[in-house]
């Protein structure tokens, strides 16, 4: 049964990663034949001219796979030009961009036409003194998921602005604009972040984590993908300095649709954090349950001090349509950091209706308004619905009176 399982999940991820083009050649089947750069710094192109009678809409990705080898050593200054029916390069590689000697080249869709002209120049270098362009490279049409340069893969924060202390959300988020799923690792670099940038700290949640991408949601009529499908981790952070400062990359691992493990990094957000305008809060609400007219009423003032050094001094003030009992200013001598107090008032109205609640506490020359409240006046007036109740026991109670009393 597992091993059923097993096949069947293979099956399935294999159909996700290993997609069927809808057209694909090589230019050795074109009548092609590889071509050769030779000597030092030589600069020289071959030209491949190919017809395509296919419409391609925003689902299909026109890829040419480039299969090329640099000789004797494969990393130098020697390089590759992709051009695609103009003069304007499409690519520009390095031997280091190729994997077993394939570079896959994503070409604008908007280039293609029936008649096409696939331009390849290379130039060798000191240490590079020949270059092979393969008539084995291919060029096809293809289902694939797709993971543009600027929108693929990004950093999305809950603030740029974060205040010191104050946690904040991180998400990553891999959003793909392709025709098939894609199975993909997500990871951050905690440790490198840590190490490298110490003005920030990854307090918890999902770092790294491997699913699913779905495809493209949603596409308009032009089949432009509208609503990329999406696949994410959510970690918080805090920030430790009031400084500006990049973040370091996310990472993505995908499989692309030719079977080879892909790897891709998100943007780098710039941030800047800024140190709490206030290092205490205040909150002011009732100690009562019911509050009537003319009866005293318990107010309390919790206060904390949300820095990191000891305040002294704190004084806080009373603002209500009230009229207060005793004192409307109280003083705390000091609070530590991270220490809350309360503080108790009394006060009482003269008249129904909704008071609203409020105080100002002050500190170091500072002033924060307290969050505020709002309370309900009422008389100790019987309501209507009492007395109509009353009225009935009443009238009850005469007629019960009046045959008891007949009968005797």
């Amino acid at each position: 049964m597992k091993a059923g399982f097993l096949l069947i999940t293979l099956i399935l991820l294999s159909y996700i990663t290993m997609a069927a083009p809808v057209s694909e050649f090589s230019f050795k089947e074109q009548g092609y034949q590889d071509f050769y750069i030779n000597g030092f710094d030589k600069y020289d192109c071959k030209k491949f001219d190919f017809i395509l009678n296919q419409d391609l809409n925003s689902a299909v990705f026109p890829i040419f796979s480039l299969n090329a080898e640099f000789s004797p050593k494969t990393e130098s200054e020697a390089s590759i030009f992709v051009f695609f029916n103009d003069d304007n390069s499409i690519a520009q590689l390095k031997s280091t961009d190729f994997l077993n000697n394939i570079a896959r080249i994503w070409i604008p869709r908007e280039k293609i036409a029936e008649n096409n002209n696939l331009r390849v120049c290379g130039k060798t270098s000191f240490s590079v003194n020949r270059i092979l362009i393969s008539a084995n490279s291919e060029f096809g049409v293809y289902y694939a998921p797709f993971f543009p340069e600027k929108d693929g893969f990004k950093l999305e924060l809950e603030t740029y602005q974060p205040i010191v202390g104050v946690p904040f959300r991180v998400d990553a988020v891999a959003k793909n604009y392709g025709s098939e799923d894609s199975e993909v690792s997500l990871s951050y670099r905690r440790g490198e972040l840590e190490e490298w940038l110490e003005e920030i700290t990854i307090l918890g949640g999902e770092t790294s984590k491997k699913g699913i991408v779905p495809k493209c949601v949603e596409r308009d009529v032009n089949t432009d993908c509208v609503v990329p499908g999406e696949y994410r981790i959510s970690y918080s952070a805090v920030a430790n300095k009031a400084v500006p400062m990049t973040l370091l990359p996310a990472q993505l691992g995908f499989v692309n649709t030719f079977g080879e493990t892909k790897k891709i990094q998100s943007d780098r957000p710039s941030i800047e954090a800024f140190e709490p305008k206030h290092s205490i809060s205040a909150q002011i609400f009732s100690g009562n349950d019911k509050h009537l007219v003319g009866e005293t009423i318990l107010l309390k003032v919790k206060v904390k001090n949300t820095g990191k050094t000891k305040i002294s001094n704190i004084s806080v003030d009373l603002q209500t349509g009230l009229e207060t009992i005793g004192e409307i200013t109280k003083t705390i001598a000091f609070l530590d950091a991270d220490q809350s107090t309360e503080l108790s008032f009394n006060a009482k109205g003269i008249s129904k209706g909704e008071y609203s609640l409020g105080c100002t506490a002050t500190y170091n020359n500072k002033s924060i308004e307290c969050g505020q409240t709002s309370i309900l006046l009422e008389s100790e007036e019987l309501s209507g619905e009492i007395l109509i109740g009353v009225g009935f026991v009443l009238m009850a109670l005469a007629v019960f009176g009046y045959f008891y009393f007949k009968k005797n």
